[in-house]
């Protein structure tokens, strides 16, 4: 037998244990991540949550409930300017007590809290490495971490943790390409099933006193959008294509939402600028935002990703020829 063919044996000899090990934490990795996305749905929770992006830390209380199929939760801010958010399906209401303005909008295939949460699991694996981690306490409850490392330098990576009972994320950290933490959220207060508080997800707020600002949105079909994507990232796709008003003053503009399963990145075109405003890059925390001009509008596009991802997403964005 040659030695090549030998050498090629021996080496798939050595590497089936190997790889059929990657698989199994693999395939244990998906089944901790389809508990943490069907748990954080359907269940009843509510709890108080810190919030960290960079030297930026914010507290909120959360109620979580589900109605006749229809998830509603509601959080609010407990420090720095009031604030308060009500998700009704795919209904969100922002309250500003302080401005006395609630803002209402419509966002099609909203995600549920918290954002770092996996909207679909499909082709995960194919761009991430999947697998379980240690066991742990997290605000006093028995947890498990599942860990997420990119396969490339498209997106970043994730570290979660599941109440092992439940399913319930009750920590997230989203993790830089030399395994810093970017952003992280964890509750520190947590009860899980129990039954809501009374009021526990009534609006703060009077209708008739506040200044309503309603943002109005349209589905579109990928072929009315007037414009193409020539560079789209491996593994992330179109998920939600709208045209998007923010106010009854305002221009119409375009907002296009690119999905890996877990990462996502937003694209804004509106109409404004100068032709030949040069190209921008920004960092605001785990959010990177390329910013560049196309004839008459405007493009940004912002996700939390490497900047490297929403630059070649964005310099590949060109208005469709008629």
């Amino acid at each position: 037998m040659p030695a090549r063919i030998s050498l090629l044996i021996l080496s798939a000899v050595l590497l089936a244990p190997m790889l059929a090990t990657e698989a199994a934490l693999a395939e244990d990795g998906l089944a901790l991540l389809n508990r943490i996305a069907q748990g954080s749905r359907q269940l009843t929770y509510s709890g108080v949550f810190v919030y960290r992006s960079g030297s930026r830390v914010d507290t909120s209380r959360i109620a979580h409930s589900v109605s006749d199929g229809v998830e509603i939760e509601r959080i609010e801010s407990l420090d720095g300017s009031p604030r308060e958010v009500l998700r009704a399906g795919s209904e969100v209401r922002c309250f500003f007590p302080e401005e006395k303005l609630l803002i209402i909008e419509s966002r099609p295939g909203q995600r549920g809290f918290p954002a770092l949460l996996p909207a679909g699991l499909g082709s995960l694996p194919e761009h991430y490495a999947i697998h379980g981690g240690n066991s742990g306490r997290i605000a006093g409850v028995n947890s498990r971490a599942v860990l997420l490392k990119p396969r490339d330098e498209w997106r970043y990576g994730h570290e979660f943790w599941m109440d092992t009972g439940s399913g319930l994320l009750l920590k997230a950290t989203l993790l830089g390409a030399g395994g810093e933490a970017l952003e992280s959220f964890a509750f520190t207060q947590v009860k899980i099933g129990a039954p809501l508080e009374l009021g526990a997800l009534k609006p703060g707020y009077d209708l008739e006193r506040v200044r309503v600002q309603q943002a109005r949105t349209t589905d579109l079909r990928p072929e009315d959008m007037g414009w193409t994507f020539r560079t789209l990232l491996p593994g992330f796709r179109r998920v939600a294509a709208m045209k998007r008003q923010a106010d009854a003053g305002s221009s119409e503009g375009l907002h296009v939402v690119f999905s890996d399963g877990l990462a996502s990145i937003s694209v804004f075109i509106e109409p404004g600028g100068a032709a030949g405003e040069p190209e921008a890059m920004a960092t605001l925390g785990p959010v990177n935002v390329f910013r560049r001009q196309v004839d008459d509008h405007r493009v940004v596009v912002m996700g939390e990703v490497p900047a490297i991802a929403v630059r070649r997403l964005g310099e590949g964005i060109e208005q469709r020829r008629r």
